[in-house]
């Protein structure tokens, strides 16, 4: 099954190139699909005339990345404020379904809060899931820095449409340990961030050039038999100048090995 796993990487790499180009690196390059992030300008104007240039290149757009600034409303007491963040996750709903996007990204919170865990967010998302439902685009949850706001909302709902986006990055500097989520939600894994850090910083690096157990986290994927995309969202490292071809010719060189892992 896993010789028919797509490679993926999100569409920003960390250079700054105009889009269509950076897609189009990124298709020469070999990789299958791409993860974009969602702006307003993207579905009007040139970023729709852009946008549908991409889509004329065969590549997959495997799911968009929704903003996070405002996400800590969802669990507002505040019913203005709430509905403000519902109605913009809607839109992007609606954007993802007129565009045939499969999936969306988000993030259930934004840094670290205080606040106590509670049911304003499940009101919040039970909304913004039925819309998904009804448009089925599958809303993938991203783990940020804190599992349990995470956990209280996939703990609460079932359905096929919910799930996780794991970023192992994000794991390994916030979660009990590196594949913590992935044993826990091992069905509801949609899709993944791969990338690699030192412990201390979400650096973006490539996998194997920071302190992670790529050799164990590759077995974890093939043990919970995940069936998405191997995707990465890396940067180069600071301080060290690749060309944007040889940067993204280094990460799907290592995305191919890593698939390799998948394959004993």
């Amino acid at each position: 099954m896993y010789e028919n796993m797509k490679l993926g990487i999100f569409h920003w790499f960390g250079y700054i190139l105009p889009f269509t180009q950076r897609i189009k690196m990124i298709k020469d390059t070999g990789f299958d699909s791409i993860m974009l992030w969602w702006e307003p300008d993207l579905f009007s104007g040139e970023g729709l005339e852009q946008f549908n240039k991409v889509k004329k290149m065969d590549i997959d757009i495997e799911n968009i990345h929704a903003p996070y600034e405002d996400s800590n409303l969802l669990w507002s007491s505040d019913e203005m404020d709430r509905e403000k963040i519902i109605d913009m996750s809607l839109r992007w709903i609606h954007d993802c379904y007129k565009h045939e996007i499969p999936m969306i990204v988000m993030h259930v919170t934004e840094g670290y809060d205080d606040k106590i865990i509670n049911d304003y967010g499940l009101y919040s998302f039970e909304k913004i899931l039925l819309e998904a439902e009804k448009y089925k685009i599958k809303i993938a949850l991203e783990n940020t820095r804190q599992d349990e706001f995470l956990e209280k909302i996939l703990d609460n709902f079932s359905s096929p449409w919910l799930g996780i986006c794991y970023d192992s990055s994000h794991a390994n500097l916030f979660s009990k340990n590196t594949t913590y989520l992935l044993d826990k939600y091992r069905e509801r894994i949609m899709a993944i961030h791969l990338s690699d850090n030192d412990g201390q910083e979400d650096r973006h690096w490539l996998p194997q050039k920071g302190e992670i157990d790529w050799n164990n986290m590759m077995m974890k994927l093939k043990e919970i038999n995940y069936k998405g995309n191997l995707s990465f969202e890396v940067f180069p490292e600071k301080g060290v100048i690749y060309s944007p071809q040889i940067f993204l010719q280094s990460a799907y060189n290592k995305a191919s090995e890593l698939k390799g892992y998948l394959k004993y």
